[in-house]
């Protein structure tokens, strides 16, 4: 473009030249035929015709005079018959020679094949209707073009080899920065498909500029490399990690291939898992529960650990998912065989069952000594009434004999110490603790129980499990030393209150532990059974005690009948 242009101004620079240069040679011309007429012309003639051929002749040029604007004769016929000269002068030539005093004025031809230019000079002055003005004109082969053709012809030349040397520098230049662009490309290819990248060809026709960028591929290329070592190496130490475990291990991508899987993996779906291997699809039946929650886990990628045990065959393998995120998504899956775990918890369960019922069994004896040693008691002292204690006492103990008879059934069936399957009824939580209190009323010594509030208190739960849970908080407070127990019903649950020794702040977290106790002679089994039973029909338990003098448990929350 800049070669454009520079060639565009000088043809333009080229044109005007040339004009100037003809305008002058027609100037000078004019004069030298204004000198050579020796005043012929200036000289009033009805006919200058004549006189114009025979200053022809002398100056070999043909020519016209004008007089007042119109054309009075020419020195060649020819000149008016082809319009060289037309019959009327050149209006704006007119004007500058008599209105701007202008002594000689040069203006394109009429027709520009015959005469380019036309000169004017003004010989003879006077008013517009008397001005004689010779009229000379040239023609374009007259005029000096052959130098402004050379130079044409001259710079077309300079145009077209500027324009040879640039395509030619452009392709040199080209080539010298598409050789290392092309190495780097293919470099970058080779590393990015992880195969051994070609040679930076470096050499002196390479742009000096490409240093730098050879010098940042290099160290680019080294640190990819360590990187893809370092990666390999991690690899390899987590594969020899997952060969020690126990759980087994299989990472999944995106689409539910197999990315990596240790063999206790393999050894417990039974199944060969090679890598790039979809996981689903080659899943056994037994193991679809698995499979439908890895689809699950793949198609929500913001699902979190989600955990689930599945049966397969006598094989029981615990199954948690956690989802790897990222782009392309993928599941991690580690299975855990709990097969004998299971087999050693319920070995436990049988013996956490013996001492519950063990711990159950107890709590009816308590009621049962207090009424064989009441009976005794009034047959030792011979006492008018033996016969109606006789008759309450033998009531209650049945009641307990019932309680005993309902707790060997259960554990026969290896459910809990009491029915938790029974239904919901009404249950007058006033009318049990009072039944309580005059269990423990029959007691010659011990604390003293006393029973307030809400009568009655009607709420939705058990009745066998609240005198449970009542006289499992009365033997805690008894055992506690506590010389003074109340019993509080209000209208959604009740609380024992006693003066005891209290609970040890440190210990008031654990109470609800099974096995713990802060006595020796506890089983540590009460407080966690009570909350069981408590929970079960939808209340809760709190304790609140202070060592030194006493404690207080409370229940709340228990639905109203």
């Amino acid at each position: 473009m800049p070669a454009v242009a520079l060639s565009i101004w000088g043809f333009g620079q080229l044109a005007s030249e040339s004009r100037r240069a003809a305008d002058a040679l027609v100037s000078h011309r004019l004069l030298d035929v204004m000198h050579a007429s020796g005043g012929l012309l200036e000289a009033e003639q009805d006919s200058i015709a004549p006189a114009l051929r025979a200053l022809s002749d002398r100056v070999d040029a043909h020519f016209g005079y004008y007089r007042g604007g119109r054309l009075a004769g020419t020195s060649a016929s020819v000149l008016a018959d082809l319009g060289v000269l037309p019959p009327l002068m050149d209006d704006q030539a007119f004007r500058s020679l008599a209105l701007r005093g202008r002594l000689d004025v040069i203006r394109d031809g009429p027709t520009r094949d015959l005469a380019e230019r036309v000169g004017y000079r003004l010989i003879r002055p006077g008013p517009p209707s008397q001005l004689g003005v010779l009229a000379l004109p040239q023609h374009r082969a007259e005029l000096p073009g052959g130098p402004r053709e050379d130079l044409a012809f001259a710079l077309l030349l300079a145009l077209a080899a500027g324009f040879a040397a640039a395509i030619v520098a452009a392709q040199r230049t080209a080539r010298s920065l598409a050789r290392p662009v092309g190495s780097l490309r293919r470099a970058a290819l080779a590393l990015g498909a992880g195969e051994p990248s070609p040679p930076l060809h470096e050499d002196a026709t390479h742009p000096t500029e490409f240093e730098p960028v050879f010098g940042a591929f290099r160290r680019v290329e080294a640190d990819l490399r360590a990187g893809r070592e370092a990666l390999e190496a991690a690899r390899r130490r987590t594969e020899r990690v997952l060969a020690t475990v126990s759980t087994g291990v299989v990472a999944l991508d995106g689409q539910g291939r197999v990315l990596l899987a240790n063999g206790q993996a393999a050894a417990l779906l039974q199944l060969p898992l090679a890598e790039g291997m979809p996981f689903e699809a080659r899943l056994p039946t037994s193991w679809r529960a698995l499979a439908d929650a890895v689809a699950d886990a793949r198609r929500v990628q913001a699902i979190g650990e989600v955990s689930l045990e599945v049966a397969a065959g006598e094989r029981r393998v615990v199954a948690q998912l956690a989802s790897i995120g990222g782009e392309y998504g993928g599941v991690v899956i580690a299975l855990t065989d709990i097969t004998e775990l299971s087999r050693a918890e319920r070995v436990l369960a049988w013996g956490e069952m013996a001492r519950q019922v063990a711990h159950e069994i107890k709590n009816p004896l308590t009621p049962m000594r207090l009424g064989i040693q009441h009976l005794q008691r009034t047959w030792r002292d011979r006492r008018g009434d033996y016969g109606d204690t006789l008759e309450q006492t033998t009531a209650r103990i049945l009641g307990e004999i019932d309680r005993l008879d309902t707790v060997a059934r259960a554990f026969s069936r290896f459910g809990a110490p009491s029915d938790a399957s029974a239904p919901i009824e009404p249950v007058d939580l006033a009318a049990v603790a009072r039944e309580v209190g005059q269990l423990y009323a029959l007691a010659s010594e011990g604390a003293a129980v006393r029973i307030a509030g809400v009568k009655p208190a009607l709420v939705r739960a058990r009745r066998d499990e609240v005198k449970e849970v009542l006289v499992n908080l009365l033997e805690n407070a008894r055992n506690a030393g506590a010389r003074d127990i109340e019993v509080q019903t209000c209208a959604d649950g009740f609380s024992v209150r006693d003066d005891g020794s209290g609970i040890p702040s440190e210990s008031l977290p654990r109470v609800f532990e099974p096995q713990f106790s802060t006595t020796t002679s506890g089983s540590g089994l009460g407080l966690s059974i009570v909350r069981r039973l408590v929970e079960s029909w939808g209340a809760r338990i709190a304790i609140t005690s202070e060592p030194g003098k006493g404690t207080e448990v409370s229940v709340r929350g228990i639905p109203p009948a």
